[in-house]
């Protein structure tokens, strides 16, 4: 599924193969388009190459039309120079590609006042974070997306005791944001204090924007031992659930020492999570999150190989 249908079945009739394998080929693209018709996939694109242009190129391979910007060309892309930013541009125009998210660090820093138990030393403090979001709004405007990645600070030991201040801070991100009519989605992060459905849920409910809603990432829950479907999903406004990560994940017993892994392999039920947003009428953006890693394989390898999984995934959940 790593090139395009047509020249596929093109090469394959060229080299001989038998006309009932050449429909079986068409019966499993007609399959893999059925269900990017159902949803909206797309993919970060760094997961494939830092270059911009070679990541679009891999994944229109496999149908994609849809795109989140985190890191492009080396920088994290609120950091990039006007020269990239205008690549960017050129590139996503010219492989037809619409961009889902922007991914930004706002609120991945510490929340004033407050002791991190987890998270790294932030890389633009408290007092920089809204200059940070205004350059998200600016990439987000160029670049044409309504929506923009963000956190809920450096997770403290008991998140639920400040639930009522970060709630604040969104609201207050949330009113910058409107001015350019850019919609703020906020990760379930296991490093920051939205961990777990239930927590942003939590937070969500003192935070009433209606520029306010919810990137649920379909695993990093279990790293706070919350399965992500059915009990974390159950606990999220549909309403506000504007965007998806989708990933695999595999655990010990009584979720311990949880690793990353393929898209279809683990203990997620992706397949029933996907067909529950069916019913409950999703019509919003996802994307394959690969932070996997394999011995002997690149980046792009496993990427490619968790994309794979996760469209025989979504085949799965469309079939009748």
């Amino acid at each position: 599924m790593s090139v395009e249908p047509q020249i596929r079945r093109a090469f394959l009739k060229q080299v001989g193969l038998s006309s009932c394998a050449v429909a079986l080929l068409r019966a499993k693209d007609a399959a893999a388009s059925s269900a990017l018709r159902a949803f909206k996939l797309g993919a970060i694109s760094d997961g494939f190459s830092p270059d911009l242009d070679a990541a679009l190129g891999i994944m229109k391979g496999y149908g994609l039309s849809w795109v989140e910007i985190r890191q492009v060309y080396g920088v994290y892309n609120t950091e990039a120079s006007p020269d990239q930013i205008k690549r960017m541009k050129e590139a996503i125009a010219r492989h037809g590609f619409r961009v889902s998210v922007i991914d930004s660090a706002l609120y991945k820093c510490e929340l004033p006042g407050t002791t991190p138990v987890k998270g790294d030393k932030a890389k633009f403090g408290y007092s920089q974070q809204m200059e940070l979001l205004k350059r998200a709004m600016d990439r987000a405007t160029t670049l044409g997306a309504d929506k923009i990645r963000a956190f809920t600070f450096w997770r403290v030991a008991q998140p639920q005791d400040i639930s009522a201040r970060i709630a604040e801070e969104l609201q207050k991100a949330a009113e910058l944001a409107s001015r350019s009519k850019i919609r703020l989605v906020i990760e379930n992060e296991e490093s920051c204090n939205a961990a777990t459905a239930h927590e942003l849920s939590n937070i969500l409910a003192h935070a009433p924007a209606s520029n306010l809603g919810v990137n649920w990432d379909v695993g990093n829950g279990y790293w706070e031992k919350e399965v992500s479907y059915p009990a974390g999903y159950q606990a999220l406004d549909k309403k506000r659930i504007w965007h998806l990560h989708l990933k695999g994940v595999t655990c010990q017993s009584n979720l311990t020492h949880c690793v990353e892994t393929t898209a279809d392999q683990g203990q997620i039920n992706l397949t029933g999570q996907l067909r529950q947003l069916l019913k409950d009428g999703y019509q919003e953006t996802m994307s394959l999150e690969c932070e996997f890693v394999a011995p002997g394989m690149t980046h792009e390898a496993t990427s490619r190989r968790s994309l794979e999984g996760l469209l025989k995934v979504m085949q799965a959940a469309v079939a009748k």
